[in-house]
């Protein structure tokens, strides 16, 4: 069938494309489609049964092929041209940005007036109305008579106005580019449309039809070149998506109304939906997840008959979802570069650089797996001990230790930021991280070293196709010609030479990597035009989404707009006011409606992911119209309050049963071999929680040490240096205990815990700890000469009689007993905490109860706690005074004794002791889900507590 003129052919299915499609190429082999996307592309030879490697495969462009295609005809036939360099986005943000610091080093007042000129996403909303108002062949002169400007000066009055200045740097980018021999994307049909100029071209285009495929309206731009080829006696076939929306919308149908024929492809039908309300965002996917797998399992449906458009805010927990409930998935696309790990590795290397290489974030990148380093236990350790920060002193650490390569590593990265940092152009920004990453930190090397296992290949590619990019784009600015221009050679500040490397990185793609055939196709955002699935999936189909937040351009609001379309020079511009864009928004849903067919499922959630809530789209209100657009054949509701739909399965793997839900559980035991000895410094471990101390202190699991203060080295230089203290004021009269502490600081900090003295980021710490030692230093002076008449001797480390309960040897060491005269013995135990934490303890009951069994009597037990400087005990019955005895006058407030008397908490900590002593036999250590022990607790995932939280519980040992 041949067509002579215009001709569009409307059509709701894009399945319903193929026998028309198949039946045109047949008949014309020399045609040209042009369609939206790359994707398109693809699906079109689908279309046309067109696959594998095949000579003479017609003729697919994109817009932005049609200049380039146009001028390739051109050569062929023995004519030169010169084609111009298309900017892609980045490259476009940087002319923009030139002529912006332009306009700002000329008008002070600019500034003032606008204050976000020159801000980065500012320089991204002039760019998007430039391609507006170039898309529309607006030409600068006729722009500036909507600001009533008699002519177009370079001291332009409107300047500091948002229309004026835009008007002002539309002007001055039209001749950048024409200067510069470059082309804006939406400049590509008006520069087909001149070589349409050239007779022989225009004679060889005469007998090839285009076809327009996918399109639902086109800018003026675009219309002007269809009319050319209209005029020249081209063929031209536009097969439109019907908006379903009548006369209302301004597409296609209204721009070709005078010239064009128009007419169906096939009857329309209405679209069947099928709605799922959910509770939130995770249990909106959970729920089409499971829905997925009945489908499947049925056999109505396999994985490759569907498709889901995910919004880009959903794509972390869709993926989470769908590898979860082990379904097969493929990107339609693939990964923009800012999603890949090696961007993600160059935001936290910027981000450690920031705030000067803090330990944390440096070592978390020294051990990045990309570097292929695995770093030894003790060399850890040992920087742990030290915490290095800032490039100098991580380099002097790491060379003394003989870590060369992580030195030179540590170097490379800090001089490229320093690079950027003092300002750098787009060329050398791009040749410096490639060879920081390629050559320098040889990246794709070292990843392919240390990915070994075939489920990381995946990883392995993107690592490298990601240097590809890199390299592709390194090499563009280096050698293409034409150049740039003056915007190629500015320099750029860090913040902006980051700005370009962002916007490179969201504009960016990568190849998707193979998967199989037989999986789930994901959009992100949005779907090619011809892209036709039996299911077809809109996730969050709500307002929030459709159609979102819209918006005046603050530049070109729609009062600017309106002063446009009266304009009568202006005739045939048409930007889109708010209104319009929002009818947009609504064709755009319904499209997606008729993207199956068999159904499409639409899901939405009651509440988004902060929590707020959510509607329906108001594109499903559809007065009057409903029943011929499309029918809601099924709706499923799952409230939170719903584990799962009512009548429902669960699906074994990827969710638990609603019976075993429902039913009490088990807390996890951990079990060990029976134990016929415990120690009494455990006792309080075990009282907070059974299975917090059999996983401390039998099974000796523990964190990694983290960086900084070791606790432990401090408890040990403490019980040393009050040990050689005390030691020294007995043996040396006239001197306090403070002044021995004094005297023994330096001492005793070297030989135990040098590092105190040796690290800068630890003398704070020292300080502290000095002036926490002197303090109680203080304090057990003036107890000691109150209770001087009556001492007698002191122990130190003193080994407790031990005592069986249940066949189990309980057994402890007291860190300093006094002996005294008529009162017995007084139990002292130093803490770095503060009291607090000792309230409720029993370790020292328990060592009174030690003695109580042997025979030898105590009159009292305290803690001596460094963190608050107070003393924290309990005096025994027998001696009551014992407290006007012991407490010195002024000091009151340091010295707290508990009311209950230590034969009372001794007989609790024996109690204790008791069932502490069935847990040992058994070897069984049931946890105590108590929130306050909870809260901190580094093996809440072992415990499942987090899990399983809120549930009934079994008595220990019942089924």
């Amino acid at each position: 069938m041949i067509f002579l003129a215009i001709t569009i052919h409307t059509y709701r299915l894009a399945k319903q494309l193929e026998r028309p499609l198949k039946e045109i190429y047949e008949a014309r082999k020399n045609l040209i489609f042009i369609v939206p996307s790359r994707e398109d592309k693809n699906l079109l030879l689908e279309m046309l049964s067109l696959k594998g490697f095949r000579f003479n495969l017609p003729q697919i462009w994109q817009w932005g092929d049609l200049y380039s295609g146009l001028s390739d005809i051109l050569r062929r036939s023995g004519f030169e041209t010169v084609v111009k360099r298309q900017l892609d986005p980045p490259d476009h943000w940087l002319v923009v940005r030139h002529l912006v610091h332009d306009i700002l080093a000329s008008s002070k007042e600019l500034k003032e007036k606008i204050p976000a000129v020159g801000q980065p996403a500012f320089i991204e909303t002039i760019g998007r109305q430039l391609h507006e108002l170039i898309g529309e062949d607006t030409l600068p002169e006729d722009l500036s008579t909507t600001l009533n400007c008699k002519s177009c000066t370079d001291d332009c009055p409107h300047l500091t106005e948002p229309t004026g200045l835009l008007c002002h740097i539309y002007k001055k980018y039209l001749n950048y580019l024409n200067e510069n021999d470059l082309a804006d994307s939406a400049q590509i049909p008006i520069l087909a449309r001149k070589l349409l100029d050239t007779e022989s071209l225009a004679r060889q285009l005469k007998d090839r039809p285009f076809v327009l495929v996918g399109f639902m309206s086109f800018m003026r731009a675009q219309r002007e070149f269809i009319d050319t080829l209209d005029d020249i006696g081209a063929s031209i076939d536009i097969f439109k998506p019907d908006s379903t929306m009548g006369d209302k919308f301004y597409d296609a149908e209204q721009q070709f109304a005078e010239k064009a024929f128009i007419g169906k492809v096939s009857e329309d039908r209405p679209a069947k939906i099928r709605l799922f309300t959910c509770g939130d965002p995770r249990q909106e996917l959970e729920t089409l997840a499971r829905n997925l797998w009945f489908k499947v399992e049925e056999g109505v449906l396999t994985f490759k008959d569907i498709a889901i458009e995910i919004p880009s805010s959903y794509k972390n927990i869709a993926e989470d979802v769908l590898n979860a409930y082990r379904i097969p998935w493929k990107s339609g696309s693939g990964k923009y570069l800012n999603e890949t790990m090696c961007w993600d590795l160059v935001k936290r290397l910027k981000i450690a650089k920031d705030e000067n290489w803090p330990f944390l974030a440096t070592i978390g990148l020294l051990s990045n797996p990309l570097f292929g380093f695995d770093l030894p236990k003790e060399f850890l350790e040992f920087l742990k001990e030290r915490i290095p920060s800032g490039a100098k002193e991580w380099t002097d650490i790491l060379c003394k230790s003989g870590a060369t390569e992580l030195t030179r590593i540590i170097k490379k990265w800090d001089s490229f930021f320093d690079h950027i940092k003092r300002g750098s152009n787009v060329e050398s920004l791009f040749q410096r991280l490639l060879k920081l990453l390629d050559d320098e930190l040889e990246i794709r090397k070292r990843a392919g070293a240390c990915v070994t296992d075939p489920s990381l290949d995946e990883s392995l590619y993107e690592v490298s196709k990601f240097l590809e990019a890199l390299e592709k784009k390194a090499l563009s600015l280096a050698e293409s010609l034409p150049e740039l221009g003056p915007a190629q050679k500015d320099m750029l500040s860090e913040a902006e030479g980051w700005e370009y490397l962002n916007r490179f990185a969201e504009e960016t793609r990568i190849l998707p990597p193979k998967r199989k055939r037989e999986s789930v196709t994901i959009y992100f955002d949005s779907s090619p035009v011809l892209a036709t699935h039996k299911l077809y999936v809109v996730i969050n189909a709500t307002s929030q989404q459709w159609p979102g937040k819209i918006t005046d351009p603050p530049l070109l609001n729609d009062e600017a707009r309106r002063m446009i379309h009266e304009n009568a020079n202006l005739a045939g511009i048409h930007l889109p006011l708010r209104h319009e864009r929002r009818q947009q928004k609504e064709a755009l849903f319904r499209r997606h409606l008729y993207a199956s067919t068999e159904e499409t499922w639409l899901t939405f959630s009651a509440i988004d992911a902060q929590g707020r809530p959510n509607k329906l789209s108001p594109f499903l209100e559809m007065d009057g119209e409903k029943e011929d657009l499309y029918i809601i054949v099924e709706e499923t509701r799952r409230p939170l309050s719903k584990l799962l739909p009512e009548g429902e399965r669960f699906l074994r793997e990827a969710e638990v049963p609603k019976d075993k839900l429902s039913r009490p559980r088990r807390k996890p035991i951990p079990s060990v071999k029976p134990k016929d000895e415990g120690y009494l410094s455990d006792i309080d471990t075990w009282v907070q929680c059974p299975a917090l101390y059999a996983y401390r202190s039998i099974l000796k699991l523990f964190q990694p040490k983290e960086a900084g203060l070791d606790a432990q080295k401090c408890g040990n230089m403490l019980h040393l240096l009050w040990s050689k203290a005390w030691k020294m004021r007995s043996s040396e009269k006239g001197l306090s205990l403070e002044a021995c502490v004094e005297q023994l600081w330096e001492e005793v900090v070297e030989s135990t815990y040098p590092l105190l003295n040796h690290i800068r980021k630890l003398h704070r710490h020292r300080e502290r700890l000095r002036l926490q030692v002197l303090r109680l230093a203080r304090i057990q002076e003036e107890i000691y000469l109150k209770l001087r008449t009556a001492f007698a001797s002191t122990e130190w480390e003193r080994q407790l009689p031990p005592f069986t309960i249940n066949d189990v040897s309980f057994r402890g060491r007291a860190d300093r007993i006094d002996h005294l005269k008529e009162i017995g013995q007084i139990l002292w135990d130093y803490k770095t905490a503060g009291s607090k934490n000792y309230e409720n303890s029993l370790q020292l009951a328990s060592y009174a109860l030690a003695l109580s069994k042997a025979d030898q009597k105590t009159g009292g037990a305290f803690y001596l706690c460094h963190s608050d400087s107070m003393c924290l005990g309990h005096i025994s019955k027998e001696h009551k005074g014992l407290d006007k005895r012991l407490v010195p006058e002024g000091y009151s407030d340091n010295i707290k004794i508990k009311r209950e008397k230590l034969e009372d908490i001794a007989k609790r900590a024996e109690e204790q002791l008791i069932s502490w002593a069935k847990d040992l036999t058994s070897g069984s250590f049931e946890p105590h889900y108590d929130r306050k022990t909870c809260k901190d607790c580094q093996y809440k995932v072992l415990c499942r507590k987090s899990e399983i939280e809120g549930g009934e519980w079994l008595e220990n040992g019942e089924q």
